[in-house]
């Protein structure tokens, strides 16, 4: 067997294990002042800073869909008087797929079917969809986060996720080594051919 088809062998079959265990891509997210600016919401509040300290509200939602942009009018409205509890990060989903995958892997990790959007997610808290009837509790999920010193947060946990090795991966894995066999079986099988013929 020629060695440069050998090669390109092992290195395209190298290359599939490699691919199974690379990061996950990169998530776009927005602030909040950056979402009222996309749904077009006027943001009057200079003195507005996101940090560590303060509660994230996660904000699943899709490029002028309604409910979002409700969502956010509520939010933009209580930042006056009560955004010195939270961050709001934002992932838009319609037009991001990396951002959709992410938003499969929370709704999951919180025992929740996927659906459609506004997906809203405080703490422990989730909510898919919104209307005014839920502000009560949203300000009640901000306070609770923003008091709670042991946050643990599950769309962190998302984002951080790393691939591990599945059922697919164990497959590619012994298609490799197989395919890593057969290449070596034939190797030696041509070089004792050719010493017979020397012979």
């Amino acid at each position: 067997m020629n060695k440069k088809i050998i090669v390109f062998l092992v290195l395209a079959v190298l290359m599939i294990p490699t691919a199974c265990l690379a990061a996950p891509e990169d998530y776009i997210s927005t602030g909040l002042q950056e979402a009222c600016e996309e749904e077009q919401i006027a943001f009057n509040h200079p003195d507005y800073k996101e940090s560590e300290e303060k509660a994230n509200i996660y904000l699943f939602r899709g490029s002028g869909c309604s409910h979002c942009y409700e969502f956010l009018t509520y939010l933009e409205a209580m930042t006056e008087e009560y955004g010195k509890y939270f961050n709001l990060i934002s992932y838009e989903i319609w037009n991001h797929e990396n951002n959709r995958q992410l938003y499969n892997r929370v709704a999951k990790k919180l025992g929740e079917k996927t659906g459609g959007v506004p997906y809203i997610v405080i703490g422990k808290h989730s909510w898919a969809g919104y209307s005014e009837s839920l502000n009560e509790e949203i300000y009640e999920a901000i306070q609770e986060e923003y008091e709670n010193k042991n946050k643990n947060d599950v769309v962190i946990q998302a984002v951080n996720y790393k691939k591990t090795f599945g059922v697919t991966d164990v497959l590619v894995t012994l298609g490799f080594l197989l395919m890593v066999f057969l290449i070596v079986y034939a190797r030696r099988k041509t070089k004792v051919e050719e010493e017979t013929i020397k012979e």
